[in-house]
């Protein structure tokens, strides 16, 4: 054991690392050390931020359409920072401000919602009055606060799923111009199905549904382009199969001894992938080509549509939350891409064993994100027409008799009324 212990090697490692360890052990714990720095000062961050929930209502007859509230999801683009200095992001924390575009709905009906930063509410409301100006704004409470800070609980039960993309960010779902008609009777509301499914909540019954949205840059296009490059105007390349390979290996072995100066061994090659013009594509790759460039030359914010329901144990149907899934599959486009429940949140479903423990976990994580209205790490990239296609004030086609709405326009007085 000494003599193995006093070989100059172990005994030169020892010396070495006698004199290098409180460099290397450092070293390798600093990425840690910069993650959990990272994720202190930013939840210091977000938990000082301060917010405001305008309720927003609007006239029974408005007759405007989607493209109304795309111009407020344009204007909720102007909160972004155009990239986040280094003191404030590795000293204060500063991350991306984000907003919550909501609807409530209880035994009284759906309420509309928009919570976004204190700083931003000023604007927020003048981009609100631009598009609809016989609305009316209010500050509000936060209406999560009547439930308990945890559930489920003894007395409640929920269900909760953030809804994604299925597909590639880059291509786009349905929006509202595919449901627009010449004549206003002929219009399709996309919202009128959701309204529909809300507005016959009884007792404690409840559904929140958040859209979380944030401003980002155009780095991100970079990626789309080279997504739509090489998907559609790129034919698909071949690979070799790897019998191929073998069968060459084979005869190219036998074939060696006999190969004569100016002959080559051959071997499979992989097809790659030929550049295709746009007169070349088939009608459903224009289609999706155009669907893209339409994607990429709008806004484009960080997205998730997170929806919760809560009602009391011995009242809770799964059966009542199907409105939703109804509403969502409006917007999809099998050729295109189309929304889905994210598993990791949908508390419905969960893997055995320990099924039911796993789903409690979910709705307890699931239900403080819906409070806190936590941006979650998964989420979609989505442009202001899909999500103004989502969400907006629904038109007077909507006909939902439980729909908070401004039963009478404010007239200013007359110019002509005298005053002291």
């Amino acid at each position: 054991m000494r003599m193995f212990i006093s070989e100059p090697s172990i005994i030169l490692f020892a010396n070495l690392w006698d004199a290098t360890w409180w460099f290397i052990i450092p070293l390798l714990l600093f990425p840690m050390f910069v993650k959990m720095w990272l994720f202190y000062i930013r939840k210091n961050y977000i938990m000082n931020l301060k917010w405001v929930n305008l309720q927003v209502s609007v006239p029974i007859e408005v007759l405007k359409t989607p493209k109304a509230m795309e111009q407020i999801f344009a204007a909720a683009h102007g909160t972004f920072s155009h990239g986040i200095k280094w003191y404030d992001k590795w000293w204060n924390g500063e991350v991306e401000n984000w907003s919550s575009f909501e609807i409530m709905a209880d035994s009284s009906g759906p309420r509309f919602y928009i919570r976004v930063v204190a700083g931003a509410q000023k604007m927020m409301e003048a981009a609100i009055y631009s598009q609809y100006p016989d609305a009316e704004i209010m500050l509000a409470e936060d209406y999560t606060a009547k439930f308990p800070l945890v559930l489920p609980n003894a007395m409640y039960d929920l269900h909760s799923a953030d809804f994604i993309l299925t597909y590639d960010n880059t291509l786009p779902i349905r929006t509202y111009e595919y449901f627009e008609a010449k004549e206003a009777d002929e219009k399709i509301d996309t919202i009128s199905t959701l309204m529909e499914a809300l507005s016959h909540h009884t007792g404690d019954e409840t559904t929140w549904i958040h859209v979380l949205i944030r401003p980002t840059d155009s780095q991100w296009i970079k990626k789309a382009l080279r997504f739509r490059d090489e998907t559609i105007l790129t034919t698909e390349g071949k690979k070799v199969p790897f019998g191929d390979f073998v069968k060459a290996f084979f005869f190219n072995l036998f074939k060696a001894p006999f190969l004569k100066e100016d002959e080559e061994l051959e071997w499979p090659e992989d097809k790659k992938g030929e550049k295709l013009k746009i007169m070349d594509l088939m009608p459903a790759q224009k289609i999706k080509l155009e669907a893209i460039d339409m994607k990429l030359s709008k806004l484009m914010f960080e997205s998730v549509i997170r929806w919760t329901h809560i009602n009391r144990k011995e009242e809770m149907n799964l059966a009542n939350t199907r409105g939703i899934a109804a509403w969502a599959k409006q917007f999809a486009d099998e050729n295109l891409n189309l929304l889905r429940p994210y598993l990791p949140t949908y508390t419905v479903t969960a893997k055995w064993p320990f099924k039911k423990r796993k789903q409690f976990i979910k709705k307890r994580l699931q239900y403080e994100s819906s409070i806190k209205r936590r941006f979650p790490k998964k989420f979609s990239m989505m442009n202001t027409e899909e999500l103004a296609t989502i969400y907006h004030f629904p038109s007077a086609t909507v006909k939902t008799p439980m729909l908070g709405r401004v039963e009478a326009k404010k007239g200013t007085p007359p110019a002509s009324l005298p005053v002291e």
